[in-house]
């Protein structure tokens, strides 16, 4: 199992992206910060400590930058956002964030969601898509939660800017939260996969981008999509409770998962799990089926790749 007290597993060794100045991202997902909530499968009352010990690692490690790949809160409260600002406070490197649903307006809330804008104002210097120089690659942002009342999507103003920016760029990572890739056979059954995820790939593979990273499936996994490589990054909020610490260099870029709780709060997390929503339940399942002993997923380097029913292999 995943415990603090140990070092995490590599999920992924790659052969790209590569990079002739090594760099290292902090990606942190599905934090869903609230200063009040508590229960549930995703912890909730775990939910800022989780968050803090993230960015702390992220410190401690010297990384050029922390990508957060949305649902930084649990729904979008003003007071959520603050305190999940707060911490961001103390990061030492850049904070760059996508946005999930939950830090969008939704019909049900019962409360003033700030605007997709305001987001972006405040977490992703003031506009999506963004690319970022982050030490010596591009990191790309997209927003794939604002799409109305319809599924996950990039919009086609997105898209454009997209076929015009990545080819001035070197190094293009991508991130967003909803996935790119298809979950295997019994994914997880509360998300959503983009729904133009064919044509968000071919746009990407034509402009040279090798790896996105998204995160909304609350559990790590390897995908592939026309040529795309993904990288799905687990909650930091409930099981397995850890982020992913990607290094690029010359030789290609490994990605590490380092988990946030020690043994009982791991045990917390898989008992809340167990009695969650289908999600959940899902979630308590893979630890079950020992999926957290089956890493790396792919070692591009060894010619080798783990099928563990985690979408190691290429998509549909």
């Amino acid at each position: 199992m995943l415990y603090r007290s140990a070092p995490g597993p590599t999920l992924a060794r790659l052969d790209g992206p590569t990079a002739a100045r090594p760099t290292r991202l902090a990606v942190v997902a599905d934090p869903h910060v609230t200063p009040w909530a508590t229960g549930t499968w995703k912890v909730f009352h775990r939910t800022v400590e989780r968050f803090r010990t993230a960015l702390t690692e992220a410190n401690r490690l010297d990384v050029d930058a922390v990508a957060i790949a949305g649902d930084l809160t649990k729904d979008g409260a003003p007071q959520e956002f603050d305190r999940a600002a707060a911490l961001l406070d103390d990061v030492s490197a850049p904070v760059l964030a996508v946005p999930g649903e939950h830090d969008l307006p939704q019909p049900d809330d019962g409360h003033r969601t700030p605007p997709a804008e305001a987001f972006a104002d405040r977490f992703a210097g003031g506009r999506y898509p963004f690319a970022e120089h982050v030490g010596g690659i591009d990191l790309v942002g997209i927003d794939t939660a604002t799409a109305g009342d319809g599924p996950p999507a990039v919009s086609p103003t997105q898209l454009d800017w997209l076929e015009s920016i990545l080819a001035g760029l070197e190094r293009p990572v991508v991130l967003c939260h909803h996935a790119l890739t298809p979950a295997d056979g019994d994914g997880p059954p509360s998300t959503e996969r983009i729904a133009n995820a064919r044509e968000l790939a071919h746009v990407l593979d034509a402009g040279g981008v090798e790896l996105v990273v998204s995160g909304a499936r609350h559990w790590p996994g390897i995908g592939a999509l026309s040529g795309v490589r993904e990288v799905t990054a687990p909650a930091t909020c409930s099981l397995p409770q850890a982020f992913l610490h990607v290094r690029i260099d010359a030789s290609g870029t490994t990605v590490d998962l380092l988990p946030l709780a020690d043994r009982t709060g791991f045990e917390e997390a898989y008992a809340a799990a167990s009695d969650g929503d289908a999600h959940g339940q899902w979630v308590a399942n893979r630890a079950d089926q020992g999926a957290l002993h089956r890493f790396p997923l792919v070692d591009c380097r060894s010619s080798t790749t783990v099928a563990t029913g985690e979408r190691a292999s290429s998509g549909q």
